[in-house]
């Protein structure tokens, strides 16, 4: 069974079918909104820094509101891109990219009120998980994004922290939601590399396919001979490099 806030992500869109309309009718590129939630992101985690750096810990509280602004805006981004046909190859990239930087932004300056080794140790669990859902990805064709710390979840334990913070007038609650979110990530990329196994055992096109690139220049070849043993690498025709040589 699978867990995670990302479930609820169908329900939330049709929450936002409105603001979804008005974007597509003035044609707000995909592309500025996935911009708009890193810097949002940005944002929350100047909230978070400053305000445990500072001692200005009632700042904390708009974290929650800028959190899901972001959720809202990472929602919307490929439901407009759909609607508005401006889907192409490099929105999965720019997607990823903006992603990946959010959480940065948001994870990082948690080592302004917690250990940093507590905060640089949640936010690379955090690039783990997303790295194993883009790996599925690019050898299944679907994205994994499954799990009990997913995106979602990893903003809503900051949210909740933060809310904690004020509440006891303490830095404390971000070091739990660091060791909670280190947790919940090795659980939750542990969980899709063996769903990722599994799916490419059970389909043997996929591995057909495997047996025939060179997935060590994929960059991901170390990490997947762990998990899935491949046959002696094919070797390259003669005659592919003879067309090479002219």
């Amino acid at each position: 069974m699978n867990v995670g806030l990302y479930e609820i992500k169908p329900w939330f869109v049709r929450r936002l079918r409105y603001i979804e309309d008005a974007l597509v009718a003035r044609r707000v590129s995909a592309n500025l909104l996935s911009a708009g939630a890193v810097a949002i992101s940005v944002l929350t985690g100047v909230a978070v820094g400053f305000g445990g750096f500072l001692g200005l810990r009632m700042l904390w509280l708009v974290v929650p509101v800028l959190v899901l602004a972001r959720l809202g805006l990472n929602a919307l981004d490929g439901s407009v891109a759909r609607r508005s046909r401006a889907s192409n190859p490099v929105g999965p990239l720019v997607n990823e990219v903006s992603d990946r930087l959010a959480d940065a932004a948001m994870l990082a300056p948690i080592a302004l009120v917690a250990p940093p080794a507590l905060a640089f140790g949640a936010l690379s669990a955090a690039l783990l998980t997303s790295t194993t859902g883009v790996v599925a990805q690019a050898l299944t064709g679907a994205r994994d994004n499954t799990g009990p710390m997913g995106k979602a979840d990893r903003c809503a334990v900051v949210a909740v922290a933060s809310v904690a913070g004020v509440a006891t007038g303490s830095n404390v609650p971000f070091a739990w939601a660091c060791w909670l979110v280190i947790a919940g990530s090795l659980v939750t990329a542990s969980a899709r590399v063996i769903r990722l196994r599994r799916a490419l055992e059970s389909d043997p096109a996929a591995i057909h396919m495997l047996q025939n690139i060179d997935a060590f220049d994929l960059g991901v070849g170390s990490a997947l001979a762990n998990v899935v043993e491949f046959p002696q690498p094919v070797a390259i025709e003669e005659d592919m490099l003879h067309g090479f040589g002219r």
